[in-house]
């Protein structure tokens, strides 16, 4: 989209042309400008409720990891893992998008949960508890993994929007305002050249006359 002023023939069309297209470029660096501010107002909000929502679920995370290490140290690493294999647990995610001021964003909802069976008699019961409380943690830790990816996509755009900013700024901008300055000192010098040229003829045709 910059402009080589070596290539463009001095000419009034071009003068103008170049001119309007100058005022657009001026346009959409402006809504690009409001289009940063605008990022940055989302990024600053959706990062402090992420923060403020990783920090509500880490903290669930780390009961369930508690009452986890315990029952599985009363168990037995062998016995846990004869669990997992006897009992295993899955679940089905949607993924779907939503748009955010022009990005696409991720979200993600708990379609299907499998239950687990029951555990065997006299199994401890911090380790029952601690799988049935992941189980209920897996919607936030969805949200909290849609609020990551969402940051992720939002900055990414940011990014994308100042480098467009940046070209405007040092490259498509200057070389319009190259183009435009070039044609015009090139019609200054061709006006100049003509009234001289016409100055000239005047005196010749006076000279002849006298």
């Amino acid at each position: 989209m910059a402009v080589d002023p070596r290539k463009v023939l001095p000419t009034k069309i071009n003068l103008i042309r170049l001119r309007r297209e100058l005022a657009m470029m001026k346009r959409i660096r402006r809504v690009m400008e409001e289009k940063r501010e605008v990022l940055l107002h989302y990024i600053m909000s959706t990062a402090g409720e992420y923060a403020r929502y990783q920090e509500e679920v880490y903290r669930e995370l780390m009961k369930v990891y508690d009452s986890y290490y315990i029952g599985a140290a009363s168990e037995g690493l062998d016995r846990v893992r004869s669990y997992v294999e006897a009992y295993p647990w899955e679940a089905e995610v949607e993924v779907g998008t939503r748009v955010l001021f022009a990005v696409k964003t991720p979200t993600f909802k708990l379609a299907s949960v499998e239950k687990p069976r029951l555990f065997p008699p006299g199994t401890d019961p911090r380790l029952v508890e601690s799988i049935e409380d992941m189980q209920r943690l897996m919607e936030k830790l969805l949200r909290l993994a849609e609020y990551e990816e969402t940051l992720n996509r939002l900055i990414a755009e940011l990014r994308e929007t100042q480098r467009l900013i940046n070209a405007l700024d040092y490259v498509i901008l200057p070389s319009y305002q190259e183009a435009i300055k070039f044609i015009k000192l090139k019609l200054e010098e061709r006006m100049r050249e003509d009234f001289i040229r016409l100055k000239m003829i005047k005196r010749k045709l006076e000279e002849r006359a006298a």
